[in-house]
């Protein structure tokens, strides 16, 4: 409707009004001029009936303003005063009530009274239905505060409390992330407030004066699971606070200082990524230190729950909202504060460091690839990630995966920053596989190279020693129980020939009969080391010819000696 119209209609309006006689009240509401009648008024409103006695009319206009009253809802209280049809609706109820109850329109002043319609509507129309509830606690919020004292808020607040106990999802639907949690909540069946294809009024659209209130009310009835509660406050926040505008930084600010003070504390409810988001958003609007030091001490209680990506949210910058990494100084004080936190803690389980230290890695790898990272905030990350793995993580693998993304999105690097780049790789913590692909590998630097060749000889050397010990127990295991199969040692001792040494054993004979002996004199004299035996060459022993277990295989008589047979298997 234009402004035209809208005139010729509050014209015609006003002229039913006066039909009867000329009009001796004029008041102009924001801009509007209303010509009425005072007895009509009057016949309606305690306060203008007294008014009107003591002639101060003029104090009308005073009430009006401080009510805030807009030309709309007043046109709806003057027809009500002249008898015409009056149409409630969720935007306007809260304000007529307001302006009835201020002007005393109650049923001591009359029967057929607009307080009393007004609460009728309000109670009948509007607060069994959850959509027209929240409309009307949005619509009327600064009517709500002069109308404070008379509990009109509390009604909303109950209201709203009882509809979110009988089905949480009114305030939002939870996302189900693990199949274990993908059953959907299944309303009380006393109650069925929307239909398969209703859409709920979002609470998040209510102003914060009347949102934290709520909430704080919703948290103490425990009617309400906290999960849901927790998805309301997140997505207050998302509004009003990360998806806002950034000149509005006064109304940010209160918001998300309020959102720290509704957000609970055990682990596990808030997703990391919203935390971090949340943290970065309370150092840059400059709230409160408690603001800030909540949102870092909930992170510190599930820093291994997080995901690179969430640890990326600290290091962004923000007026650009860039993806670009350019400050890990954030980072830096939630890795610090959560192994402050869990060192403090009596407790032998590890999985947290195990998992921080390896979310570091992940993060550094991810970091490595953006060409916005700078050498020195590598470099610093890199040993913030190794010292996170000392006595955690048994090879530095991701370390060294995430210096080879770093050499390859920064090609431009002198070999001097190669090495400032490579100072906390330590080699002897590589896996095989990783010292075979770093020994090849053309971005590294040469001296780097070498000790990964040293670090893998020793590597393999350790693994000889200690295939070595594991045989030498085996045998000393078969000697306390005084049997020694002869096809399972000579297997053994084929095998450790070969794989060690590279010997063949040229007599298998002569093998069984040197284990044999062995075993005997282990008895009386020191045992021989297995590493000596292997060391030797396997052949025919000779000895003096009183020894019975001596062997003349390789003596050289022409009377042929009579093959001795021994059963290997």
């Amino acid at each position: 409707m234009s402004d035209s119209d809208r005139n010729n209609n509050n014209n015609e309006n006003r002229n039913s009004m006066s039909a009867s006689s000329a009009p001796d009240l004029h008041i102009n509401i924001k801009g509007v001029p209303f010509h009425l009648h005072k007895e009509m008024l009057a016949k309606r409103s305690s306060q203008v009936s007294l008014l009107l006695e003591r002639n101060e009319m003029d104090e009308l206009r005073l009430i009006l303003r401080d009510l805030e009253v807009d030309p709309e809802t007043f046109e709806l209280v003057a027809r009500f005063c002249y008898g015409l049809e009056v149409k409630f609706t969720s935007d306007n109820i809260v304000s007529v009530l307001c302006i009835a109850y201020y002007l005393g329109m109650n049923e001591e002043q009359s029967s057929n009274n607009l307080l009393g319609k007004a609460s009728e509507f309000l109670e009948q129309r509007v607060f069994p239905c959850w959509n027209e509830t929240v409309n009307a606690l949005r619509s009327g919020d600064k009517s709500l505060d002069k109308l404070a004292d008379v509990g009109l808020v509390d009604l909303f607040f109950d209201s709203l409390i009882e509809k979110a106990s009988y089905d949480p999802r009114l305030l939002g639907e939870m996302t189900r992330n693990r199949e274990e949690e993908s059953d959907d909540y299944r309303p009380n069946p006393r109650r069925r407030l929307f239909v398969k294809d209703w859409k709920s009024e979002d609470l998040i659209t209510v102003p914060l004066r009347l949102y934290e209130p709520l909430m704080i009310r919703a948290i103490k009835s425990r009617s309400i699971p906290v999960e849901y509660i927790v998805l309301s406050v997140c997505k207050y926040a998302k509004k009003w606070v990360f998806d806002a505008e950034e000149s509005q930084l006064g109304q940010r600010r209160e918001v998300v200082e309020a959102v720290e003070r509704l957000l609970p504390h055990p682990r596990g409810l808030i997703s990391c990524e919203f935390l971090f988001e949340a943290l970065k958003h309370s150092i840059w609007l400059e709230a409160s230190s408690e603001c800030r030091k909540g949102f870092e001490i909930r992170i510190t209680k599930q820093l291994d729950m997080a995901r690179p990506t969430d640890l990326k949210i600290l290091s962004q910058g923000y007026r650009e909202k860039a993806e670009s990494f350019e400050d890990i100084s954030l980072v830096k004080t939630v890795v610090t504060s959560f192994y402050s936190y869990y060192a403090n803690e009596d407790s032998e389980d590890v999985s947290h460091f195990k998992k921080v230290a390896k979310l570091l890695e992940e993060f550094l790898f991810l970091a490595a690839s953006e060409t916005s990272l700078k050498l020195e905030a590598f470099v610093e990350l890199a040993e913030i990630t190794e010292a996170s793995s000392q006595g955690i993580l048994r090879y530095s693998d991701g370390i060294y995966k995430a210096i080879d993304a770093f050499l390859e999105s920064h090609r431009y690097l002198t070999e001097s920053e190669k090495m400032e780049v490579c100072k906390v790789l330590e080699c002897k913590k590589l896996s095989q596989e990783v010292c075979e692909q770093a020994a090849i590998n053309q971005r590294l630097p040469i001296r780097i190279v070498v000790k990964v060749l040293v670090a893998s000889q020793h590597q393999i050397r350790d693994t000889v020693a200690k295939e070595i010990k594991v045989i030498e127990e085996k045998v000393d295991e078969d000697d306390e129980e005084g049997e020694i199969e002869v096809s399972s040692d000579e297997d053994e001792i084929e095998n450790m020939s070969n794989k060690l040494l590279g010997l063949e054993i040229e007599n298998h004979e002569c093998v069984v009969h040197r284990w044999k002996k062995t075993k005997k004199q282990k008895k009386k004299s020191n045992k021989l080391s297995v590493w000596r035996q292997v060391k030797r060459k396997f052949g025919c022993l000779t000895s003096s010819s009183s020894s019975v277990d001596a062997c003349t295989c390789d003596v050289n008589t022409k009377k042929k000696k009579k093959k001795i047979h021994h059963h290997y298997k």
